[in-house]
């Protein structure tokens, strides 16, 4: 991937338009991304839920769409990722994941214009005959557009959409479930929707998958209320708040560096729009960690090399994720600032070993102030006083780290302007 393009900023800065849709789809593909590939679970189950409602609820397409993008977000802190769960009772033995519905309702319900969207969420374990979970909702009590949701969940983890052969192989003992997980109409459109076989065939691409949802991204759009600044600033909020949920160990750091990269932005005299973009990497700067197993972000003790490396390997896996929708250039653009807090100043570090000046100037403040916050944050590991983590970014400067940034971040701490950033939310 290339380095964004230059723009007419004296610092090679570019203003990039990010879209709350597009960050949705993104989103959606964090929760189910792996160091080598994606599950493109909540893709599909987006796309086929949303096919079912073309002819069922067709003026809450979107919301059903939407839905099926975000329908696991919860799901995040589980053991597992959710694909694996793939019984009642499995489900129900994880908390995590027995929570999952509730939890990532109350997420997406943050966010101007979801409230059904929310409510999709929260009923989409919910079956038809009260056998489902959190409420043991029955019947009508359950949204039509959760059940499409249950239905193309259900399909998706037992492998229907791998192949042609196994829908046709699966569907039968699928059918079973009628009147059981979900209503006879719902399923009877759904099997409907099966006559399309290039859409078939297309759910078990991984080339095609991203093109599908970024044309119905752009063809159902998102709520009004959401298209706009704020709401695309909290729906990078929920990158953080995943990061938050996958590794509890590091709540609020995501939170934290964004703030001291937008005052470090502010003390460097960059741009109004610079201190905001360094503000939104900072809050997705880690989200590439979704994609790490949560036993291994959690071990105590040192890593092996192996395992080091696969912890690495969440830097591009967070340009991965910003990239992982077409023709999107300033998102994509955005995700390799974002994903590049991790280069070195001398040029070895991850994940491209970019040196000096070639690293962009947001992702070198990302860097120092990172650094600083994981020194200072009291955690199990380690814990150093603000002047303590000073010595340590001064020591590195000029090998780890830009040694301009580094200077300006002492003189900002010295003289007081991050004190704002470490003090407890009121």
């Amino acid at each position: 991937m290339t380095s964004p393009k230059k723009g007419k900023s004296e610092n090679g800065f570019r203003q990039l338009q990010l879209n709350a849709g597009e960050l949705l789809a993104a989103l959606s593909y964090a929760t189910d991304i792996t160091p080598s590939a994606s599950h493109f679970h909540s893709w599909r189950v987006a796309l086929v839920a949303e096919r079912i409602a073309q002819t069922v609820q067709t003026n809450h397409r979107r919301d059903v769409f939407l839905a099926g993008l975000m329908h696991d977000m919860g799901a995040v802190g589980a053991y597992r990722h959710i694909t694996h769960y793939r019984t009642i009772r499995q489900q129900l033995e994880d908390i995590q994941v027995r929570a999952h519905a509730q939890r990532g309702a109350a997420m997406v319900e943050w966010l101007p214009g979801m409230h059904a969207v929310s409510e999709y969420i929260a009923n989409h374990h919910e079956w038809y005959n009260g056998g489902g979970y959190p409420e043991g909702k029955v019947g009508n009590q359950i949204p039509i557009g959760s059940q499409m949701i249950l239905i193309a969940d259900v399909l998706d983890i037992v492998g229907c959409f791998r192949s042609l052969a196994s829908l046709r192989s699966t569907l039968p003992s699928m059918a079973d479930l009628t009147g059981c997980a979900w209503g006879k109409e719902i399923w009877q459109t759904f099997v409907h929707s099966l006559e399309d076989s290039d859409f078939c065939a297309s759910m078990a691409d991984p080339e095609a998958l991203p093109v599908l949802i970024k044309n119905k991204v752009s063809e159902l759009g998102i709520p009004e209320t959401l298209n706009g600044e704020e709401g695309t600033e909290r729906v990078l909020h929920l990158f953080a708040a995943l990061v938050d949920l996958k590794d509890p160990s590091t709540l609020g750091h995501s939170l934290r560096t964004a703030r001291r990269a937008r005052k470090l932005a502010e003390y460097l005299k960059l741009s109004t729009e610079e201190m905001k973009m360094a503000y939104r990497a900072g809050l997705v700067h880690d989200c590439g960690r979704l994609g790490i197993e949560g036993s291994l972000l959690n071990k105590s003790g040192r890593l092996t090399v192996k395992e080091m490396d696969t912890v690495r390997k969440h830097a591009e896996m967070t340009i991965r994720i910003f990239a992982s929708l077409p023709d999107c250039p300033d998102m994509h653009d955005f995700g390799y600032i974002a994903g590049h807090d991790h280069e070195r100043w001398d040029g070895k570090g991850y994940p491209d070993m970019l040196a000096g000046e070639d690293i962009p100037l947001i992702s070198r403040i990302i860097s120092v102030v990172d650094a600083y916050d994981s020194m200072v944050a009291s955690n199990e590991y380690r814990l150093l006083t603000p002047k303590g983590a000073l010595v340590r970014l001064e020591q590195n400067a000029g090998s780890q780290f830009d040694p301009q940034i580094v200077k300006v971040m002492i003189e900002a701490v010295k003289n007081g302007h991050m004190e704002e950033e470490v003090r407890p939310a009121a």
